[in-house]
């Protein structure tokens, strides 16, 4: 094809300004942001403009290419778009990493053969292997069998649960997952706290803040920390020692502690968390139980259509979730006819139901009674589940999902930070930290507690303790601590070798190790390393510190450091701690060459306030887990999440100098 046939849809794509061609692109645009993927659309049509541009102006300057145009610009703009991505929530964050390859790859700010440097990168690996390691544990059952015994450390009084749950949580969260370690405590906890009458709201802040002070404490501990330890000997530093953030770690466990416990009991109220989850998710509102009269339209129908939507009147939103004949549960009304006399429990907006009853010659038949008593039954009970990072019903209906198929249990209600979802729950996609109430046999969901795509609030694991395996499991933790601590393996090594090991020894399947990596951490990391290569490569990095020391080089390291410091926690409050480690460690860098001093103590910056978010919900994957469990909001956070980051701002820059001088 010759240039000037190419020529002219170029142009028109990206140089034409007629006046009918401005309503167009009005109207197109409102296409565009029509749903969720519009900024997709909108980010990628404004490359292609871009591009197209940048083309046609090199074919009119014969061989000019587009790299001529300002590099620093274009990654400028690829940044400031992944961020506003990742701030509104509106993609997943795995899917924004995999745009920011393709917008360096499109742009050639990145060549071909670096482009996938961060999926082999050892911070991408060293995370991939610990998840096995974490896995490793949890599946042999050594963690739930500690959590199992905390009752008798906390005895029978209330003073001892908080501290006993922090210092635990902490603990395992400095040498395994933090969030794994959560999960696992997390139905403990709310035993133990409903048992000696205090409410969950004083207990899981607490929880979800200690894994971020054990996290803090160790080399292995964060992925932020995996990561920017990468980072530091890719720009020749030395490699972080094991335990060497535990100089400066240990220090903010133990204020954070006593922090939590002065906040749990001043700062922290009651929440209006109801024993009846019935009454909770106010179920009343939405669920009903109705009678099946002669001649109804529903007699001869199997459950397979039981979302009823061939019987026309706007059904197509009630659904039927059981069968109740004769006094007894049907479990499997997808597979049972409706008789007459049959009792439906029914989910739907309650007025749209009862102006079918005529259509469908059904009658109300349990008002008032519907509680959790009434739900359960011999081997039926119910449960909460939240949706934790990496399941696989992030951004999927119950429609799309076939839920009763697939996990053989009734969704009977959703809460979304602290709200109660009514409308068209079947069409609504799932997000992290969404919480659901479940209605199924015993079984089959102590079979959804032990798959990752739920993480539930009761304990019904059916895994037990494997004492043989658990010791094996231990053993290969302690031997990749001491092989990375000793310097007799790298990290990577130390930690690739370990997941090969729990594997070989059968602590967990070759296939229970594929679903332990968290995959969305692990494209996360891949992308955006990438990114801050680019960064640094194209002078960005370089003209951001030529900004911050022409503002406050004159106060020194040390103020730059704070201000690196402050930047970092404001990022990662409303973004992955990982991707703000990822795009302000260069930063650090550049600060320590314009200085002249060591980067340590710019890199323990980063790492410690891209680590220890508590002022949002969002920042941190522990904070959106105990969301809705706790019936917090979003100021709860704040009023006792802003002072401790302040606390811990002061104890970072004040020690940080100290312990890694400039």
């Amino acid at each position: 094809m010759s240039d000037i046939s190419f020529q002219r849809p170029v142009r028109r794509i990206g140089t034409t300004f007629h006046p009918l061609g401005r309503y167009l692109r009005i109207i197109f645009l409102n296409f565009l942001l029509s749903d969720s993927s519009g900024l997709v659309r909108l980010w990628f049509l404004g490359f292609v403009n871009i591009s197209a541009k940048g083309y046609n102006h090199s074919i009119k300057n014969n061989k000019r290419s587009l790299m001529e145009l300002s590099g620093s610009v274009i990654v400028l703009g690829i940044l400031t778009a992944s961020v506003v991505l990742f701030v509104t929530d509106r993609l997943r964050v795995d899917l924004v990493a995999m745009l920011v390859l393709l917008s360096l790859l499109v742009f050639g700010i990145v060549p071909e053969n670096e482009i996938l440097s961060g999926f082999s990168s050892p911070a991408t690996m060293t995370v991939a292997a610990m998840f096995i390691i974490s896995a490793g544990l949890q599946r042999t059952g050594i963690v739930r069998f500690i959590a199992g015994r905390l009752h008798v450390l906390v005895g029978k009084g209330k003073k001892r649960l908080a501290p006993i749950m922090m210092l635990t949580c902490g603990f395992f969260s400095a040498f395994t997952n933090n969030t794994a370690t959560v999960a696992v405590l997390m139905p403990v906890t709310l035993k133990l706290s409903v048992e000696r009458g205090i409410n969950p709201s004083r207990i899981l802040m607490p929880l979800s803040f200690a894994a971020q002070f054990g996290g803090v404490c160790t080399l292995i501990g964060t992925t932020t920390n995996l990561l920017v330890n990468t980072l530091a000997v890719e720009h020749g530093a030395e490699p972080f020692k094991m335990f060497e953030f535990a100089q400066l770690g240990v220090v903010c466990f133990v204020v954070g502690v006593f922090y939590m416990l002065f906040a749990s009991k001043y700062l922290l109220k009651d929440s209006a968390k109801m024993s009846d989850v019935a009454a909770e998710y106010r179920l009343k509102d939405y669920v009903t139980e109705m009678r099946v009269l002669p001649g109804s339209p529903l007699i001869g129908q199997k459950g397979v259509e039981n979302d009823l939507t061939n019987l026309g009147n706007d059904t197509s939103t009630i659904r039927i979730l059981e069968i109740v004949r004769e006094g007894k549960m049907l479990w499997a009304p997808q597979t049972s006819e409706i008789k007459e006399g049959d009792l439906l429990l029914i989910r739907g907006d309650v007025g749209k139901v009862m102006e079918s009853e005529s259509l469908l010659k059904i009658e109300d038949w349990a008002e008032g009674n519907l509680n959790d008593v009434y739900l359960r039954g011999d081997d039926i009970t119910l449960v909460e589940v939240v949706v934790p990072s990496g399941s696989g019903i992030i951004g999927r209906t119950l429609t799309q999902l076939d839920f009763y198929w697939r996990y053989h249990a009734a969704v009977l209600g959703v809460r979304r930070r602290g709200e109660v979802l009514r409308d068209r729950i079947a069409h609504i996609g799932f997000r992290e930290g969404d919480t659901l109430l479940l209605q199924g046999h015993k079984q089959d969901l102590s079979q959804i507690a032990n798959a990752k795509d739920f993480m539930l609030l009761q304990d019904l694991s059916t895994l037990r303790l494997k004492k043989r395996r658990s010791v094996i499991a231990f053993m290969i933790l302690i031997w990749v601590l001491l092989a990375a601590s000793t310097g007799f393996l790298s990290i990577l090594a130390a930690s690739l070798i370990g997941a090969v090991g729990m594997i070989v020894t059968r602590c967990l399947t070759a296939a229970e190790a594929y679903d332990a990596i968290d995959f969305k951490v692990v494209v996360l990391l891949a992308g955006l390393i990438p990114l801050g290569m680019a960064m640094e490569n194209t002078g960005l990095v370089q003209n951001i510190v030529d900004m911050m020391i022409l503002h406050v080089g004159q106060y020194g390291p040390f103020v730059s450091m704070a201000v690196l410091y402050l930047m970092t926690v404001v990022l990662t409050s409303v973004m992955s701690n990982a991707a703000t480690a990822v795009l302000l460690a260069p930063i650090g860098f550049a600060l320590a060459d314009g200085f002249s001093v060591d980067a340590k103590p710019f890199l323990m910056a980063v790492t410690f306030a891209a680590s220890t978010c508590f002022s949002t919900p969002v920042g941190y994957q522990t904070n959106v887990m105990i969301y809705g469990p706790g019936a917090y909001k979003y100021l709860d956070f704040l009023k006792v999440g802003l002072p401790l980051n302040i606390i811990f701002f002061v104890i970072s820059v004040t020690l940080i100098p100290l312990l890694w001088p400039f």
